[in-house]
């Protein structure tokens, strides 16, 4: 079902649901020991939803998908922008190469029983070793049309820009606070304050093999 959503021309979409779900965002905060890292949160759950407002995942009008991550740590922004990566690369497989998979894992299976089998060829009757034999070279060659077909059904992911580390903040918010008095409005005094965050970008886009 994944793989023909993906050939009617929703991979994007279809990468963008797998990178916001649960399982991805799970093996992220594990990966980077987010529940530590992040102030004020003591569970999953708020981990979650600290790594989502960090974390901003959009499609292009060319079909790529884009990631950005912001995070204090400018190494640390850019090494989980490319870790979405991996987990949807990892994902993306499982799911789309299910079928062929548990068809070459079956035929495997199938091998080792009738390898079994020939391994005591002495103690079966004459016939019935020659039906195991030609059992054997069919299932040869189906295990490997099987292995074929898992190859070719399996998706690829391109990577069009990796994240690297960022060399400049980005300002996330101001606070400016300023006392005028006297008859000249002699400016008292002014103070800044910013909180800064880097964002590391990672672009990517999908293709499956036919």
């Amino acid at each position: 079902m994944l793989r023909d959503i993906m050939d009617s021309g929703s991979i994007a979409g279809i990468y963008v649901e797998i990178l916001t779900s649960r399982e991805v965002t799970d093996a992220i905060i594990e990966k980077f020991d987010l529940i530590h890292v992040y102030e004020d949160v003591e569970n999953l759950t708020k981990a979650r939803r600290r790594l989502a407002s960090n974390t901003a995942i959009n499609t292009t009008d060319e079909g790529a998908v884009k990631i950005a991550v912001t995070d204090l740590d400018p190494n640390r922004a850019a090494a989980m922008a490319n870790a979405y990566v991996e987990e949807l690369d990892k994902q993306n497989k499982r799911l789309s190469t299910g079928e062929a998979t548990s068809k070459r894992i079956f035929l495997e299976g199938r091998l080792k029983e009738v390898e079994s089998k020939l391994s005591q060829i002495e103690s079966i009757p004459a016939h019935e070793a020659q039906v195991q034999e030609m059992l054997y070279e069919m299932l040869v060659r189906e295990c490997e049309l099987a292995k074929i077909e898992e190859a070719k059904s399996m998706p690829t992911l391109q990577v069009l820009d990796e994240a690297v580390v960022p060399e400049l903040p980005v300002a996330r918010g101001t606070v400016r606070r300023g006392v005028m008095a006297g008859v000249m409005a002699m400016v008292l005094g002014m103070f800044l304050a910013f909180a800064r965050g880097y964002v590391a970008v990672v672009r990517v886009r999908g293709d499956v093999t036919s």
